[in-house]
């Protein structure tokens, strides 16, 4: 495979670079890691982990 037969795909919701897929490739509504399973940061969570 050249390097020309794929493109870079990005998240829907925040543009972040995904990874590549096949240039002929059609993907509806992609999203990265963090878009599709949301999870609270570390540092957002550090009051609560402190205070009980």
């Amino acid at each position: 495979m050249n390097i020309y037969d794929t493109r870079p795909i990005r998240c829907s919701k925040c543009k972040q670079t995904i990874g590549e897929v096949d240039y002929d490739a059609e993907v509806v509504n992609p999203k990265c890691g963090q878009c599709a399973n949301p999870t609270p940061h570390v540092k957002d969570k550090m009051n609560y982990l402190m205070t009980h």
